[in-house]
């Protein structure tokens, strides 16, 4: 890498030896910047990440200012789009270059505005160069117990947290962090759709579908004097959320599907036992209740069967897959 520390000691005091340093300064890092009109921090971003990896690639998703001839000119390999992608199409670039590449030990993504700190690129880089996980996420929660994430921001990565957990089954602190490290295994065997800002929740997904290990360290964010999110916050959140829902329909029908047919089932017939019971007891027939009772029984019963086919298919599929 571009700088290491010298080597250190172990925890009994005693100096690590001379093989175990030459093989830490191997290691071939390769940082990417997914960036989109950043010509603000971008100059600074590149130049600091500079000091910890190999090489530092600038994937410009089509910006009309000056952020391409800036990352350039400070040393960057820049890829261009024609035009705006998403960070999806532009993360996916990265992990092509990064497998068309000799000799890439591990690729660190992070974003170019400088919400990102590059000194923290050796600890998140660190479990997938020691072997420990395929995919390494600097998350700004595990193990803090103050943050400085705005509330409503936090408040909208809890539900896309949550939602994501449902998609992938990984419970972690900080699904929405775009400060990552892969392995060439992950690199190789992530398969991404979205062009969005999706792209987060989907790697996660895909990386549980493809059995590779995650581990989530913790990172530093700057707020303060960042020129701020190029997306509508609120817009942000909703297109995401939208995008992890349809994850959690194509990936897992049976829970998708299978959690509102029993919400409506159990609705629909305490709604039809308690009209019946009316009836037998007043003689009068609520004939309102009749109609929205039934309606949830056979609208739980549609979801249901919908629940247990799309299971089945998905299950088909995977084992073709």
């Amino acid at each position: 890498m571009a700088t290491h520390a010298p080597p250190g000691v172990d925890d009994e005091g005693q100096a690590t030896s001379e093989q175990e340093h030459l093989d830490a300064v191997s290691d071939t890092v390769v940082a990417g910047i997914p960036t989109y009109n950043e010509e603000i921090a971008i100059g600074s971003v590149v130049s600091r990440a500079q000091q910890y990896a190999d090489e530092v690639v600038v994937v410009d998703d089509g910006s009309t200012d000056n952020t391409v001839q800036i990352a350039r000119s400070v040393g960057a390999t820049v890829i261009e789009h024609e035009e705006n992608k998403g960070k999806g199409g532009a993360i996916r670039t990265l992990l092509q270059y990064s497998n068309n590449a000799d000799g890439v030990d591990s690729l660190v993504v992070l974003d170019g505005d400088g919400q990102h700190l590059p000194e923290d690129i050796p600890d998140v880089v660190e479990p997938v160069l020691e072997g420990d996980c395929d995919i390494s996420i600097g998350s700004r929660y595990v193990d803090q117990e103050e943050t400085e994430t705005p509330l409503h921001r936090r408040v909208g990565q809890r539900v896309l947290d949550y939602l994501t957990l449902g998609s992938s089954g990984e419970n972690l602190s900080d699904t929405q962090s775009g400060f990552r490290a892969f392995s060439p295994e992950a690199a190789s065997r992530l398969s991404l759709r979205t062009d969005g800002m999706g792209v987060e929740s989907e790697m996660i997904s895909e990386a549980a579908d493809r059995e590779l290990d995650l581990v989530e360290v913790p990172i530093d964010v700057r707020y303060e004097g960042v020129d701020g999110q190029t997306h509508n916050p609120f817009k942000h959140g909703l297109s995401v959320a939208m995008f992890v829902t349809k994850l959690i329909r194509d990936r897992h029908p049976l829970l998708f599907f299978g959690v509102p047919a029993v919400v409506l089932l159990g609705f629909g017939g305490g709604l039809l036992l308690h009209t019946a019971y009316l009836y037998q007891t007043t003689a009068a027939f609520h004939q309102w209740r009749a109609l929205i009772s039934g309606f949830s029984v056979l609208t739980g019963v549609l979801c249901l069967f919908s629940a247990l086919v799309l299971s089945q298919v998905r299950n088909m599929v995977t084992h073709i897959q």
